[in-house]
């Protein structure tokens, strides 16, 4: 009988902030030994995980990995791995062929090289606190204004009447407080005392027509527009993390979880928000006292 090989694959998901490549296991393959072409499967993972693997696979390891974008935000890229080549029947490791096949397939040590950590999926969830990325976030600020020269009062109310078909009026606003884990968190808080609140500004109406709708009465139909690091769907929408701090208010743009996996209500602030971020400057620009 012939000898057989066992090729073990996973999704890299590459945080570029944290510098650090999270493996994600997504099955093996057992090929005879005398057919085995290390060109043939460098090539095959050249493809892309969307032509080498299986939708429901890709679906799948997207969903493990989803948490992490709380903390780590969204992966710049998802690039296929061989991790490991064993013989089939005694499982042993092949170390051999797998060093020639990282080295024919440079991916890993391009990263390597540029100081990127690879790390396993289980082992990054339950150390994700050591991979959160030291950051400073003001210069995600799309308006920095002075609280006297503002008219919140209007703005918030104006949200309300414009949003009414597809947001109840006691969520505009929510109060919100930072986490204790990553400045770009909030979390939905009790304490009325606190400087930080989250405003909508764009919300999915697919419960009842089509399209997102804006608090500035735009209605968006193009699902595919450039939305940047946003997502939008029944419990996501899109608005301003808005603090003021010694008198100036900052704002942000943030996506709103309002139902995570733990039940928490939560805010995000994001780097890139594709067409929003001209609309949302320009909304606000119109309570300037």
């Amino acid at each position: 009988m012939n000898k057989q090989l066992e090729l073990d694959y996973s999704f890299g998901y590459v945080f570029d902030k944290s510098k650090l490549i999270v493996m994600y296991p997504v099955g093996s393959n057992i090929i005879n030994e005398d057919e085995y072409e290390m060109e043939v499967e460098v090539a095959f993972l050249e493809d892309g995980i969307e032509k080498a693997f299986e939708e429901s696979d890709i679906k799948e390891a997207n969903e493990i990995i989803k948490p992490l974008e709380m903390f780590l935000m969204k992966p710049s890229k998802v690039i296929p791995f061989v991790t490991n080549i064993k013989d089939a029947s005694t499982k042993e490791e092949l170390p051999k062929l797998i060093e020639e096949f990282d080295k024919e397939y440079k991916i890993k040590e391009s990263f390597i090289k540029k100081g990127y950590e690879v790390k396993d999926v289980y082992h990054v969830f339950e150390n994700v606190v050591n991979y959160i990325p030291k950051e400073n976030l003001d210069t995600l600020n799309i308006l920095k204004i002075e609280s006297d020269k503002f008219d919140m009062e209007s703005f918030i109310k104006t949200t309300k009447k414009n949003l009414d078909e597809a947001i109840d009026e006691s969520l505009i606003p929510i109060k919100m407080i930072k986490s204790s884990l990553t400045d770009r968190l909030f979390i939905k808080s009790d304490d009325k005392d606190t400087s930080a609140k989250y405003i909508v500004f764009a919300t999915d109406m697919s419960s009842y027509s089509q399209g997102i709708l804006c608090a500035n009465k735009k209605i968006i139909d193009d699902l595919d527009i450039d939305m940047g690091d946003l997502d939008i769907s029944k419990s996501i929408d899109i608005g301003y993390l808005v603090e003021d701090v010694d008198g100036i208010l900052t704002f942000k743009i943030a996506n709103f979880n309002s139902h995570t996996e733990n039940n928490n209500q939560v805010a995000q602030i994001v780097d890139y928000s594709g067409i929003f971020k001209t609309m949302m400057i320009e909304f606000v620009n119109e309570f300037l006292k």
